[in-house]
């Protein structure tokens, strides 16, 4: 598979504040691929990076296999699409003259500003003025702005903010198809980790200024397999049985741990004759629960290793 985007050694401070540390980063083409960290990870500043938005310090960020620099940012920004943090647009002019006017700035045709319009559901107020729009309207706006002229990579900071569930599924349906049906590839980040869940191929873990995963998300999982869980009539009398902490009852339930199905039938026989079993399941975590833990994991790690030091 192609790589759309290669980011190499990428490092960014503010004042003496190291936001990005030495990222590496390759985005294939026709991938989604979702960026999640913490507010203040660095998310923001790495797009902006791509897009010319923000000065790096160090590293190297190419694009259709070609080094982006100062002399062909521009040229290069005309084949992307962006939505970073608020939309930007002008409030006094109609959705459509907006776009209209996209168009006219990247030298790009007009004949499906309609269908972009169509695509984000502003059809209907494609001439009504911006300013005029709700919160949602808004940020459909700015995700048509990022559309128009089909770029071949779309980079969108939190796209679904004040967006009804209506509209979060109406975008996460537009942007499977817009990869689905060109070889257009998307660079997205959200708040929201149950949606990146749903629409992402591969993702990227950034936290203090440094990616700790990325790769594809069937991946992340294989890393976290479901778990097996028990509900008994007695869980804390079950869990002395197994000699298990109590820390594992969690929910009403006894968590097992990634168990086969050979060891789950021998903790069964086990319990049987002394506790009521009145459910097994096999639990997987959601992505949002794995990046909490994750997380959490390494603030403490990280805490422990400075108080020693």
């Amino acid at each position: 598979m192609t790589n759309i985007l290669k980011i190499k050694n990428l490092s960014k401070s503010y004042d003496k504040n190291l936001v990005l540390k030495n990222i590496n980063l390759e985005i294939e083409e026709g991938s989604i691929f979702g960026l999640i960290g913490p507010n203040g990870a660095g998310k923001s500043t790495l797009m902006k990076s791509i897009l010319g938005l923000v000065k790096k310090d160090s590293g190297s960020i190419s694009l259709y296999g070609k080094e982006i620099n100062a002399k062909n940012q521009k040229e290069t920004n005309k084949n992307l699409g962006s939505l970073i943090e608020n939309p930007s647009f002008y409030d006094h002019l109609t959705a459509y003259d907006n776009l209209d006017l996209i168009c006219d700035m990247k030298n790009i045709k007009k004949d499906n500003i309609d269908k972009v319009l169509k695509d984000v559901g502003l059809f209907t107020s494609k001439n009504k003025k911006a300013r005029d729009f709700s919160l949602g309207m808004k940020q459909r706006l700015g995700i048509a702005i990022a559309l128009i002229g089909n770029p071949r990579f779309l980079i969108l900071d939190e796209p679904i903010n004040g967006l009804d569930p209506y509209g979060i599924e109406e975008m996460r349906d537009l942007f499977k198809n817009i990869v689905k049906n060109s070889n257009t590839s998307i660079l997205i980040s959200s708040h929201i980790l149950d949606e990146i869940e749903k629409i992402s191929t591969h993702i990227g873990i950034l936290k203090n200024g440094t990616l700790t995963y990325t790769g594809s998300l069937r991946d992340y999982r294989d890393l976290h397999p479901p778990v097996i869980v028990l509900k008994t009539s007695d869980n804390l009398k079950a869990s002395k049985l197994l000699e298990l902490p109590q820390g594992n009852i969690l929910d009403d339930y006894l968590v097992l741990g990634n168990k086969s199905e050979e060891e789950v039938a021998k903790i069964i026989k086990i319990l049987v004759n002394t506790v009521d079993i009145y459910r097994v399941e096999k639990r997987k975590e959601s992505l949002e629960k794995l990046f909490i833990q994750e997380t959490s994991a390494r603030w403490c790690h990280e805490k422990f290793r400075n108080k020693k030091e």
